[in-house]
């Protein structure tokens, strides 16, 4: 296992370093324009909610091939999750649902023009294939409580303190904030690919909008338990569409 960990990240320094060599190549041979861009876009994917991530992206180099780096934050839920069919007040929350899991993904990536916009703009097509680490933040999943203790108080606990008997005839009202427990996080690191196509549309004064969907699979060092009574797994797979801004300029 240390042995394919140690080749993953010699080649993902041997891919950036390469592409730094050849941006550099580019960048004396072509004064080509709109070579300093970016973007920020948000995500909705398989394994999230309506909100699946943010990210940004600073691709470089000539019209038709480019290098570029991508920061991505996002949020991992397991497949088989589901809302429990109890509520309190309108409160509710995922059902044997131990863990959240949230991951960072520093890449770097080559992205290929497809379909080419005409002179007097419109769409562009682009291919876009990138790696790098993930890393991912197992965090307890809260929720609000009422529990029996000789007079009847709340409180906010992992689900899994109400597993296993530590609180007397509880019920649970609904989930905690999203940052609760966030102290008691534990950094699982790993390992992802991502294949995509992006369809960028050109507007005014050189910003442009985008559409991406795309492909991505996630590796971690351990298996990561999510729910009650069910395996934790070490790889998940997500499809996502990522709507985004960006701007060229000269």
């Amino acid at each position: 296992m240390r042995q394919i960990w140690a080749i993953l990240l010699v080649l993902y320094c041997s891919m950036v370093a390469m592409g730094q060599r050849k941006n550099a190549v580019v960048q004396k041979a072509s004064s080509s324009p709109n070579t300093n861009q970016w973007s920020l876009g948000v995500s909705t994917s398989t394994n999230s909610g309506i909100l699946g991530g943010v990210q940004f992206r600073k691709p470089w180099g000539n019209q038709e091939t480019k290098n570029f780096m991508e920061l991505e934050a996002a949020r991992l839920n397991d497949y088989r999750e589901f809302d429990s069919p109890y509520t309190y007040n309108g409160r509710t929350h995922v059902e044997g649902k131990l863990n959240q899991l949230f991951v960072l993904r520093p890449a770097y990536g080559r992205q290929w023009t497809l379909l080419q916009k005409s002179s007097e703009g419109g769409q562009k097509l682009i291919g876009l294939l990138s790696t790098g680490p993930s890393i991912g933040v197992q965090k307890p999943y809260y929720v609000e409580i009422s529990y029996d203790n000789g007079i009847q108080s709340t409180a906010e606990v992992p689900l899994a303190k109400t597993l296993d008997n530590s609180y007397k005839k509880v019920i649970i009202m609904g989930e905690s904030s999203l940052w609760k427990g966030l102290n008691e996080s534990q950094i699982v690191p790993g390992w992802h690919l991502k294949t995509a196509v992006n369809m960028e549309i050109e507007t005014l004064k050189q910003n442009n909008i985008g559409i991406e969907i795309g492909f991505i699979v996630d590796y971690f060092t351990k298996p990561i338990e999510m729910l009650n009574l069910t395996a934790g797994r070490q790889v998940y797979t997500t499809g996502y569409i990522r709507f985004s801004m960006g701007k060229h300029t000269n």
